[in-house]
């Protein structure tokens, strides 16, 4: 019987295939920004292995019975990887997997990995997770990488997912970084409206990238997102009853972790200071608490950790919007060859776009289409199919050599942006000047004129001659090892 594809399988393959990206640290560290400054420093040296920590202690400050991954998302030929794809085509093939739905199957609970230790009640204690404190201002220990599931049982079990932190009050409690206007935000207003009654919601931590990487897909409230994620693993999810709600709530039997809880209509917690993508600190706010009913996890269970505010996160949330804004632009311009969101702009505020340009103008509508896909997105630089839009010097050479920006400039003002963008302005609404987190957006059109108008011919080796000199055949390896494992 073929294996289900999870976390380990997924190990598995990047420990074949590219040994060099999974490494191991077996000193110990403190969870109190050590673990940070670790995978910063990896991060400055252009390296991005998938590291798995082994020697932590936990929130209480005993020897901690869990292993921590972190990196799993930070190298982009590994994204590329749970997807069977190319580092340039990861982004496109996501969103084609994306739109071929999988229904889960669903297994008993002997063989669901995530059932071997189960613990209910007073046994509950989520400080034994080796939960990090990533950075100086942080208000709180934050479990990062849960995929926050809640369900809807009228409309045909119908399930909706998202990253969503937890932020620790206690060995049962949590707050839950519901974001307003989500679909998990619309199901908790309307349970709390209609019943008076908390939300059941479950936290899974720990699965194959492609499953959690198609916990981010965007598709109405009515689709069931279990089978998206089908989609994209490419083979349905499996899942199992769980433990508080039995088969009216099936939770991902290869998880390594799964959280069950109610989230209360009432209780509110404070969500302190937390880092995120944009390398700022969210401001605290007030958030729903979740009362933890039940944990269930592998007897050997690994905790996943995102690292804020560096490529494991960018790629996670930029890998699954790249398909989307290939497609919009595509309805615009045809000719469109491909699109990524650089980490130079955290992977949400930066859009780099190439282009076979056939007319005058694709440019500019390049630009306008890749603008209305996600109000994050907030600058697009347009290029010709000669650049590397995934090497930001050959992008910024466009900028420099190809736009003039009395020409090719476009900037539309008072757009609505994120209120993670430092820049955006939310004034007070009795301003005249008032516009609820808006900011300017833009483009840049850095692209030659379209044929048979002349420029410049840019210098070039014959690619012959590329194809046939290796750099490890002339300067050795050791130099080549130097270079960046992923750009």
């Amino acid at each position: 019987m073929k294996q289900a594809k999870d976390l380990r399988s997924f190990l598995a393959d990047v420990k074949r295939r590219y040994p060099e990206e999974l490494i191991t640290v077996e000193r110990e560290l403190d969870l109190r920004f050590e673990i940070s400054a670790l995978l910063v420093k990896l991060d400055r040296a252009h390296k991005f292995p998938i590291t798995l920590f082994t020697k932590l202690r936990d929130v209480e400050g005993k020897p901690c019975g869990f292993p921590l991954l972190s990196n799993l998302f930070a190298s982009r030929r590994l994204c590329a990887l749970a997807f069977d794809s190319s580092a340039e085509k990861v982004g496109l093939d996501y969103d084609v997997r994306t739109r071929v739905l999988k229904s889960p199957v669903v297994v008993g609970r002997p063989e669901a990995p995530v059932k071997e230790v189960i613990r209910k009640g007073d046994e509950v204690n989520l400080l034994d997770f080796p939960v990090p404190l990533p950075y100086h201002m942080e208000g709180g220990r934050t479990i990062l990488g849960s995929v926050i599931t809640t369900v809807d049982n009228h409309g045909g079990n119908i399930y909706n997912c998202a990253y969503q932190t937890l932020r620790l009050l206690g060995r049962r409690k949590v707050t839950v970084g519901l974001g307003e206007g989500t679909h998990n935000w619309e199901r908790y207003r309307e349970r709390v409206e209609s019943t008076g009654d908390g939300l059941p919601a479950i936290a899974w931590i720990g699965h194959h990238p492609a499953a959690c990487m198609g916990a981010l897909t965007r598709v109405p409230i009515d689709v069931d997102e279990y089978s998206v994620i089908g989609g994209a693993l490419a083979e349905p999810l499996r899942l199992t009853p769980s433990e508080t709600w039995g088969e009216k709530f099936l939770v991902p039997a290869d998880a390594e972790i799964v959280i069950e809880g109610i989230i209360p209509p009432k209780e509110r917690g404070r969500h302190g200071l937390r880092a995120d993508y944009a390398r700022y600190y969210s401001p605290e706010t007030l958030r729903p608490v979740m009362e933890v009913q039940a944990i269930t996890h592998r007897r050997d269970a690994i905790y996943h950790d995102i690292h804020l505010g560096g490529r494991d996160q960018d790629h996670l949330g930029g890998i699954p919007l790249e398909g989307s804004l290939y497609r919009a632009v595509k309805q615009a311009v045809p000719t469109v060859k491909n699109v990524h969101l650089p980490s130079s702009g955290c992977s949400r505020f930066h859009a780099y776009v190439q282009i076979k340009k056939t007319a005058a103008g694709q440019g500019r509508e390049s630009i306008v289409a890749a603008l209305g896909v996600d109000r994050r997105v907030k600058h697009v630089v347009v290029v010709d199919e000669d650049i590397n839009i995934f090497d930001d010097a050959e992008v910024l050479w466009a900028v420099a050599t190809r736009s003039r920006w009395d020409r090719d400039l476009v900037v539309i003002p008072n757009m609505i942006t994120t209120t993670r963008d430092p820049t955006a302005y939310a004034g007070s609404p009795g301003d005249l000047s008032y516009h609820a987190y808006t900011v300017a957006k833009g483009g840049i059109d850095a692209t030659m004129p379209a044929p048979p108008e002349p420029f410049e011919i840019r210098i070039k080796v014959p690619d012959e001659v590329m194809s046939k000199i290796q750099l490890r055949d002339y300067v050795g390896n050791d130099l080549v090892s130097k270079i960046p494992l992923d750009a």
